[in-house]
């Protein structure tokens, strides 16, 4: 994508993710056991072709790209969760556990 993009000058944003996939799918056909090198360059050549007829509209961005807080169902981390309670005993020394006895008909 990034080589398509640099032999026109362009933005790598104008190529589409989605369609280098789709475009790359339909230019290699694979022959199991055979796939000789020339046929992957001419493959190559179309994909890029395909590529630079569907290249994405400009994008003009007017708010930074920034990460937002994702929903959650946990509160946010406090003062008061940095002092919380550790545990005195391992997993083994907690947790009993009990089988059930054979029981003879």
């Amino acid at each position: 994508m990034l080589r398509t993009a640099a032999t026109r000058g362009l933005d790598p944003d104008r190529v589409s993710f989605t369609e280098t996939l789709r475009s790359a799918r339909r230019s290699v056909t694979v022959t199991p056991g055979r796939f000789p090198p020339d046929l992957l360059v001419r493959a190559l050549v179309m994909l890029e072709q395909d590529l630079l007829e569907r290249l994405l509209p400009v994008r003009l961005r007017s708010q930074p790209r920034v990460v937002k807080r994702k929903m959650s169902n946990y509160h946010l981390r406090r003062a008061e969760h940095r002092a919380w309670p550790q545990p005195t005993r391992t997993g083994m020394q907690a947790v009993l556990v009990i089988r059930p006895q054979p029981t003879n008909p």
